[in-house]
């Protein structure tokens, strides 16, 4: 996570796109979140660079958004919405519980068949024709099917960094990973309990020693 919201918005650190659609939220748990999927424009570009539409079905839904605001702000609020209950399922599977399945199976049942496959850069996305503005959802549905139907289901992690609260997929051979990032918000951590530590320690030397009487 990072509060420069741009480069916030690029970060995949959660392994599958269900996950890094879930971490659209920077500083999720803090006192101040900030929201990266602000606008129906905002959800595209996150569906570019996370590389789940082709360009064509992009171009298309930006055309349609701009013709049709106030289903694109329906479609907002039904991403939104989405988000919310992805977190609720991998706050449950982090702590070792079941994921409420109704939500997803009601949204699954009215998703149509995945289409196939086509090629884009060095990735593969389902060739979706960007005819409905809810389409960049449905990658996210096929990604947490997948998760939830795998044994990583049980590796979902959660980072441990103060305010943040991005989920991953914990691969580490021992289920050991902490952070969304090490470089990121390991770091930051690591800084943050260093100064804390060094805080102390001088408060502690201003009070002088102890005196025994």
């Amino acid at each position: 996570m990072s509060r420069d919201r741009a480069r916030a918005a690029a970060q995949f650190f959660g392994g599958r796109v269900c996950l890094d659609f879930a971490n659209t939220m920077d500083w999720r748990t803090s006192e101040a979140p900030q929201e990266l999927i602000e606008n129906y424009a905002a959800l595209l570009g996150w569906s570019a660079r996370r590389g789940t539409l082709p360009a064509g079905a992009l171009a298309r839904l930006r055309a349609r958004a701009r013709r049709q605001p106030a289903d694109a702000a329906a479609a907002l609020r039904d991403a939104h919405a989405l988000r919310a209950e992805i977190w609720a399922a991998a706050d449950a599977l982090h702590g070792g519980g079941r994921a409420e399945l109704a939500s997803f199976n009601r949204r699954l049942a009215a998703l149509p068949a995945q289409p196939p496959l086509v090629r884009r850069g060095q990735r593969y996305v389902h060739d979706l024709p960007g005819a409905l503005l809810a389409e960049p959802l449905w990658p996210v549905l096929w990604s947490l099917t997948a998760l939830l139907s795998s044994e990583d289901a049980a590796r979902v992690g959660r980072c441990r960094a103060e305010g943040c609260g991005w989920f991953f997929v914990d691969a580490s051979p021992n289920g050991s990973r902490v952070w969304c990032s090490s470089e990121v918000c390991g770091n930051r951590e690591r800084a943050r309990r260093a100064y804390t530590k060094r805080r102390r320690k001088e408060a502690r030397n201003q009070k002088g020693p102890r005196v025994t009487p």
